[in-house]
């Protein structure tokens, strides 16, 4: 029987192998995704976008598409992020409030969209460069990888593929075919995530909050809002021993009108699925051929909103890098470097967000012990009430596609909420507003480009995109010298920096280090 053969396989078709495939047909590699779902998701889950994952949209062209629909779930300056109540609208304990939506320091903006429109504005994106390349309905499974080619079965049919990439979740197929071990905290929980419809919006439009947290001595449940109006989530805990199957319809509708103490209001459940808390971070992103994105490598805790955002950026550092490599720019020694990287960003994020969700559990204790007063301290205390900056913007990589140039890091002394931006090579190269009105962030996404203050210096690779900025605060900021420059990869990290101008031949060697060849 004939194999047949794929590029690149991307197995699995949620947000992070959406974008990854997009990334790469940006770049003229068209991969073949396989989703054993008969089509995109209809159940939304993941919810909110970062101010980072706002800027790879923005290079992706998708921003627009998925932000306008949903903007008016954050304007407006009566917006919580969470609101802690007894119901939906009964006595309220406290309220955490949304941070800055748009910040000084980046052009993107933080908003709240379903995971069924991430995917659908993804894959419309995708089909526009590569039509058809998503087979739905097409449960892949891996069979072997060498040195040289990736096999797997698709219902039945083997395939061949020059690299596979694993999209496929936490649970992930390939990832336990291989046998990579995981770290985290454990189980923390079991829930059922509830997709309904009702009416609620009317009646808290005087409480406007993404997330309502409804909390007594008998009720524990997680409101999650979904369009603003009458579509909801809602996440209900299992005890030891339960199931999904012991909650049929009419038992969730009976939860939450009795949470939302609106029991008049009619509720349709629309849709159900089971998760397990369990954060966990993969001990390989790379086995040879074989690479790990998404929650296959490395699964977060959603308190926080920080896990689908983690595997978009985990994809946009390593699709430029794949790309490469199969276009002959580079070794594949350059892969090595995703795991160099966003590994201790996965586990950095995953501390963050593990004392997130611990802290709800304190809450949550501290009603047991009907303490109302402990209640209300650690909801105004919560550390979700900072501008969350510093795991945003300011996530650094101190080793990996980069040259150090002997500078130290800028002591954070709160790393999550800190930002202070800067060019050091590791670092997210700091948004800067061009004569144009635009930012210099712009600029970056598909190709190297090297930024000069006032004049440039050295021999320039062809596939190099230049820019001169003759602009002091430019310099400053990105600490440089008149003819200084820095070197941006097109995930746009900051590669190399040379304060003062670089040699003839200086680019083209922190090139040929950086891309192994």
């Amino acid at each position: 029987m004939k194999t047949s053969h794929a590029q690149v396989a991307i197995l699995g078709a949620g947000p992070c192998g959406l974008a990854f495939a997009l990334m790469l047909a940006r770049r003229g590699i068209t991969p073949l995704i396989f989703e054993k779902k008969p089509g995109l998701s209809t159940h939304p889950k993941a919810m909110g976008v970062s101010r980072r994952t706002s800027e790879i949209f923005q290079q992706l062209d998708v921003f627009d598409h998925l932000y306008e629909p949903n903007r008016h779930l954050t304007e407006g300056n009566d917006v919580s992020l969470a609101i802690w109540a007894k119901s939906l609208i009964g006595e309220e304990l406290g309220r955490t409030p949304l941070t800055e939506r748009q910040s000084p320091f980046s052009p993107g903006r933080s908003f709240h969209c379903p995971q069924t429109l991430t995917e659908r504005g993804l894959y419309e994106a995708l089909e526009k460069i590569a039509p058809s390349s998503v087979k739905f309905g097409r449960e892949a499974k891996l069979i072997s990888g060498d040195e040289s080619a990736v096999r797997f079965a698709v219902d039945g049919k083997e395939w061949s593929a020059d690299w596979l990439v694993a999209a496929d979740g936490a649970s992930s197929g390939v990832r336990h075919a291989l046998d990579i071990k995981c770290d985290g905290p454990g189980d923390l929980g079991h829930f059922i995530n509830t997709f309904f419809q009702a009416n609620y919006g009317e009646r808290l439009k005087n409480r406007r909050g993404l997330l309502h947290h409804v909390i007594s001595e008998e009720i524990f449940e997680f409101f999650v809002e979904v369009n603003g109006s009458d579509l909801w989530l809602m996440h209900h805990f299992l005890q030891p021993g339960e199931t999904i199957a012991d909650y049929p319809a009419e038992k969730l509708q009976a939860i939450i009108q009795r949470a939302s103490g609106m029991p008049e209001v009619p509720v349709q459940i629309l849709s159900l699925s089971p998760w397990i808390m369990s954060p966990k971070v993969a001990r390989e992103f790379r086995r040879g051929r074989i690479l790990l994105i998404g929650d296959a490598a490395a699964r977060m805790s959603p308190a926080g909103g920080l896990g689908m955002n983690t595997g978009l950026q985990a994809s946009h550092n390593l699709a430029w890098k794949l790309a490469a490599v199969i276009q002959g720019r580079a070794g594949q020694t350059l892969l090595d470097t995703y795991f160099t990287e966003r590994h201790g960003a996965a586990l950095w994020t995953l501390d963050h967000t593990t004392k997130n969700s611990d802290e709800i559990f304190k809450i949550v204790e501290a009603v047991e012990e009907s303490n109302w007063r402990k209640v209300r301290d650690l909801i105004s205390n919560s550390g979700r009430r900072g501008s969350n900056l510093g795991i945003d913007l300011g996530i650094e990589y101190p080793a990996g596609a980069l040259i150090p140039d002997g500078t130290s890091p800028i002591p954070r002394p709160d790393p999550s909420n800190d930002y202070f931006p800067n060019a050091r090579p590791g670092s997210r190269a700091p948004h800067f507003e061009l004569t144009n009105g635009s930012s210099v962030l712009n600029l970056f996404g598909t190709d190297w480009v090297i930024l000069f203050a006032g004049t440039a210096a050295g021999e320039i690779p062809a596939h190099v995109k230049s820019h001169v900025i003759a602009n002091l605060t430019f310099a400053s900021l990105y600490g440089l010298n008149a003819g200084g420059a820095v070197l941006i990869r097109p995930d746009g990290y900051v590669a190399a920096r040379w304060m003062d101008p670089p040699a003839d031949q200086a680019i083209v060697t922190a090139l040929q280090q950086i891309q192994g060849n």
